[in-house]
């Protein structure tokens, strides 16, 4: 893929201004923030000893907690004076990877070189709410750089291509040049011929379509044996949307005519992108437009209800559409990061036998499987494109406003490796 060519964020131009605004609001240099971000990382360092190694405010210590964003995994809120510093400063672990020491290999683990990373819709929700209601970095790809002597039997040398089964030992650290890992079953070896852009997108984006479309299979099925046609519809035009119709295909077959996959979105641009990979056809959801007209769209455009309906979005308005044009024995599947509260009558769910889950976390064996299928070329990454992780927050805007169709991809480093 051809790499963006984004404006690097340290323009002599824009980062004068930049440097300007922090020691307007800090009170310190931009260079000071930035050393004293290093020693921030530290989970023992306080602002005491930041105070001690770098001269530095107060309220720039203060400040500073804000960029556990990409080290502590823990639910945040930020203030808007924090929020626009986060911005200004860019909040790129790989600024300050320079002055981070390299991390050991763990007794009986590996040290993985990040090469690329996904860029999740996840991390934008940061700058739009304020919050995270996940952690970032957890889709990676790389390099074994060095593995524990003391590492029992496994096939893992140095230079070896791999990535991560997504967890907690990597959900807050996948923006980091060097990983360490202590669990090395979590780590799984790539085919020489697939790139490791792609790969990187396996093991979320990749992983969460195939356990959504895995967790609705069965149910299709059921209601394909006593209904000509099966109505399915993905919410969410974005990188999970278009995983889910690149695995539909797969799993579902892509001749088979007795399902039909529709795609809801309230972008233009994503409908589009979402129509060229492979759905029956895409439904407008203008926001503007008034709830009960959408909702009479929808079951037009499916020529009736729908049968399961894989909401990526799960807001309260998307759920509640997505009640109004289930059929009756239905099945909604929650996705995506959603912290929606909503009340739903049970006693209509019952009568009509409609039924909402979730979707599962996706399997180490299905991960594996996921592998093979892609490099094999029996499934079609979605359209993905490759940014410099310096550019990461002007990416992670443009996901957020939806200027980003496919997915996004952030390169670490100045890797010679493949896109």
């Amino acid at each position: 893929m051809k790499e963006s060519t984004t404006t690097n964020y340290h323009d002599t131009t824009e980062r004068k201004t930049t440097e300007a605004n922090i020691k307007n609001r800090t009170g310190c240099s931009y260079i000071s923030v930035r050393r004293s971000f290093a020693v921030k990382m530290s989970k023992s360092a306080s602002p005491q000893s930041c105070a001690d190694e770098i001269p530095c405010t107060s309220k720039c210590c203060r400040m500073l907690q804000t960029f556990k964003f990409l080290a502590m995994p823990q639910l945040e809120v930020l203030s808007n004076n924090e929020m626009n510093l986060n911005r200004n400063l860019g909040l790129l672990q790989a600024s300050v990877s320079s002055i981070l020491q390299q991390p050991e290999v763990p007794k009986g683990g590996a040290l993985v070189k990040v090469c690329f990373a996904g860029a999740c819709y996840s991390e934008g929700h940061v700058r739009r709410k304020g919050y995270r209601p996940r952690f970032p970095g957890y889709e990676i790809s790389g390099i074994i750089y060095e593995v524990c002597n003391s590492l029992p039997n496994r096939n893992l040398n140095p230079g070896d291509r791999i990535i991560l089964y997504p967890d907690e030992e990597i959900a807050d650290s996948g923006y980091t040049e060097f990983l360490p890992i202590s669990d090395v079953s979590k780590i799984y070896q790539i085919p020489s011929n697939m790139s490791l852009a792609v790969a990187a997108m396996i093991p979320g984006g990749g992983l969460t379509g195939f356990s959504a479309v895995l967790k609705a299979k069965p149910h299709i099925e059921k209601l394909a044996e006593v209904k000509p046609i099966v109505n399915v519809l993905v919410v969410g035009a974005g990188g999970l949307g278009l995983w889910t119709l690149r695995m539909a295909e797969y799993l579902l077959g892509e001749h088979n005519t007795n399902v039909r996959v529709f795609v809801a979105d309230s972008n233009i641009d994503r409908l589009l992108t979402a129509q060229d990979h492979g759905c029956y056809d895409i439904i407008h959801w203008n926001e503007e437009d008034h709830e009960e007209y959408i909702c009479e769209r929808t079951i037009e455009a499916c020529h009736g209800g729908l049968d399961v309906v894989i909401d990526f979005v799960s807001s309260r308005r998307t759920m509640n559409r997505s009640l109004q044009v289930l059929n009756r024995e239905g099945l909604i599947i929650v996705g995506g990061s959603s912290v929606t509260e909503m009340s739903i009558n049970l006693n209509v769910l019952s009568a009509k036998q409609q039924s909402i889950t979730s979707i599962p976390k996706g399997s180490p064996e299905e991960l594996a499987e996921l592998v093979q299928c892609v490099a094999s070329g029996r499934v079609s990454p979605p359209t993905y494109a490759v940014f410099p992780v310096e550019n990461a927050n002007q990416v992670f805007e443009d996901l957020t406003l939806a200027r980003i169709t496919g997915r996004a991809v952030l390169r670490l480093g100045n890797t010679n490796v493949d896109n």
